[in-house]
């Protein structure tokens, strides 16, 4: 490297510069893998807590929604998606004892540091569970 550096033709200067530019990507590329990993573990957190109220109140209830709406002001806006394996009563939307309930929650970003360049990206996650109540 210092042989490159001391020479006096421009090749070792374009070199340089050139492996610096390479290294600069390499550590924007790590920064947005990391930055997507925390995203995804910030999303199960959530999902995790979603799919516990819902089976625990065995629908998807305004306190489901309640529950929505303050997780979206502690962490980011994000959309959700619910789905039962069977619905007891498909209006009030409640899952009857022992019945699947899933919850998606997605998250459209893009990949930073790329310039002029912006590539989306939705990351999802999702979790099941079973509905803890019983409906008469």
């Amino acid at each position: 490297m210092k042989k490159i550096m001391t020479s006096k033709k421009a090749e070792g200067y374009i070199d340089v510069v050139v492996g610096i530019f390479a290294l600069m990507m390499v550590l924007v590329v790590t920064l947005n893998i990391y930055s997507f990993f925390t995203l995804k573990q910030d999303m199960d957190e959530i999902c995790g807590q979603l799919i516990e109220t819902a089976t625990f109140n065995g629908c998807f209830d305004s306190e489901f929604e309640e529950r929505v709406g303050s997780l979206q002001a502690q962490f980011f806006d994000f959309d959700v998606r619910t789905d039962a394996e069977e619905y007891y009563n498909a209006t009030y939307e409640r899952v009857q004892l022992g019945d699947r309930m899933d919850v998606y929650v997605s998250v459209r970003t893009y990949v930073q540091g790329l310039g002029m360049f912006r590539i989306p990206v939705t990351v999802t996650s999702h979790r099941s569970g079973i509905s803890e109540k019983y409906w008469k």
